[in-house]
């Protein structure tokens, strides 16, 4: 999937998520500690390609970290897992800011 595509996608899913109340939290916490060395990157954008990497990121059998691939084919479909996931996991959760900041700050360095 091209550069212009994915952002669609995650301009589109961004846009799906802000009528949920976790999802302004996320945002506000990615606009706080925003990754900077990434063109382009809204707090809707990075908080999607942060929470996507937390859920997939594994190690294969040598202990090296495998990551989210972006050129797949099946784009669309591993976005709306993750929606999904998102969805079911935080809806009826109230979320402790204080964490999630703490967890997007170190995220931030780490990028």
């Amino acid at each position: 999937m091209d550069e212009f595509k994915l952002i669609n996608l995650l301009d589109k899913t961004d846009r799906e998520l802000d009528s949920f109340p976790f999802w302004a939290s996320f945002k506000r916490a990615c606009s706080e500690y925003p990754i900077k060395k990434v063109d382009n990157l809204t707090p809707g954008r990075q908080a999607l390609l942060i929470l996507w990497e937390a859920t997939v990121q594994r190690k294969n059998k040598k202990g090296e970290v495998l990551s989210i691939e972006l050129q797949d084919n099946d784009m669309i479909e591993k976005i709306e897992k993750l929606k999904s996931d998102l969805i079911s996991n935080f809806v009826s959760t109230d979320i402790d800011q204080k964490a999630l900041k703490k967890f997007f700050r170190s995220i931030k360095k780490n990028i």
